[in-house]
């Protein structure tokens, strides 16, 4: 392979074979010092990896004994003698009703019995190809339905949904389902009707305004922090990630970029989506968004504890 940057068209083709460590290493490096700038093209990477991942734990592969291959056996050939008899007994009570020359068959004047071994044999080697056959599009249509279910058109990128939802509402308040102005009271029920033990960011000059927990993407809710700047009549949107919840969810990707610069509580990330910025930090098994109309800079340095020290591991 060249040393020219793989193209988007091309990277797609070569997922599930980079996956499946089907190509050199040469390619396998290009591949993903490709994806490290296309996040559409690693979410499907990420996403097939974790289906087979699923698969081979869910589904794994044995090798049959030897004594369940003769079993097998035997009952094929079983089932085979019970085939001959029953086309045996079929032909005794059709012979009649069936020509003793077979149509068409007109080679040296040879006349074959339709019934014969011949027939016999012909027949049951194509209801065992039947049978195959069957079986392999009831597999088929198996694995179909679990990858359709699990595809990687269902990897969502939380940078790219905290622009949609700020998009979508236009940077304006959304009614709050904990309604208070109190970060104190706002992480006691966050803790108690959400199960999320987070710290509520103090941000300076700007007003707490409650916290909507909606649906961030389809089968996956997330608290949205939300404050007013009144100086400026802006909002901020800070969405909260429960880590843990994140991995059981599994469909629901961070920036690689953030994920390895945000280590200690002081590191946040910018990112820029569609002209706007997201801020990602982390905190204590917290995985926080923020999002407004402010330059990245600008917002990461309201957000106070951005200085954050904790004691407490992650």
């Amino acid at each position: 392979m060249s040393d020219e940057r793989l193209t988007k068209e091309r990277a797609i083709k070569l997922i599930t074979s980079v996956v499946d460590g089907e190509v050199d290493q040469k390619t396998r490096s290009s591949f993903l010092n490709y994806i490290e700038d296309d996040s559409e093209v690693r979410n499907q990477y990420e996403s097939i990896k974790r289906i087979k991942k699923l698969v081979a734990e869910r589904c794994p592969s044995h090798k049959a004994p030897d004594s369940l291959k003769l079993r097998v056996q035997q009952f094929l050939l079983q089932e085979q003698g019970k085939l001959k008899d029953l086309q045996n007994d079929t032909t005794k009570n059709e012979a009649v009703d069936k020509p003793s020359r077979i149509p068409g068959d007109t080679q040296s004047g040879v006349t074959r019995d339709a019934s014969g071994p011949g027939a016999n044999s012909s027949s049951t080697y194509k209801k065992w190809m039947y049978a195959a056959a069957a079986s392999f599009l009831i597999i088929a249509a198996f694995w179909g339905l679990v990858y359709n279910n699990q595809s990687p058109s269902q990897a969502y990128n939380i940078e790219e949904y905290v622009y949609r939802h700020f998009d979508n509402h236009k940077g304006q308040l959304i009614k709050p389902t904990i309604e208070t102005e109190n970060l104190a009271e706002a992480e006691v029920q966050l803790a108690s009707t959400f199960d999320m033990t987070m710290t509520v960011p103090s941000l300076s000059n700007a007003e707490f305004k409650g916290v909507a927990i909606n649906e961030f993407v389809p089968g996956y809710q997330a608290p949205l922090l939300e404050y007013y700047l009144p100086e400026e009549d802006q909002y901020i949107y800070i969405f909260a990630f429960d880590m843990k919840k994140l991995d059981q969810f599994g469909s629901l990707n961070r920036s690689q970029e953030a994920v390895k610069k945000c280590v200690k509580p002081k590191d946040f990330h910018i990112k820029n989506v569609n002209g706007k910025h997201v801020v990602s930090w982390r905190w204590n098994g917290v995985w926080y968004a923020a999002i407004s109309n402010h330059h990245g800079e600008t917002l990461a340095s309201l957000v106070d504890p951005l200085d954050y020290e904790t004691e407490a591991s992650d």
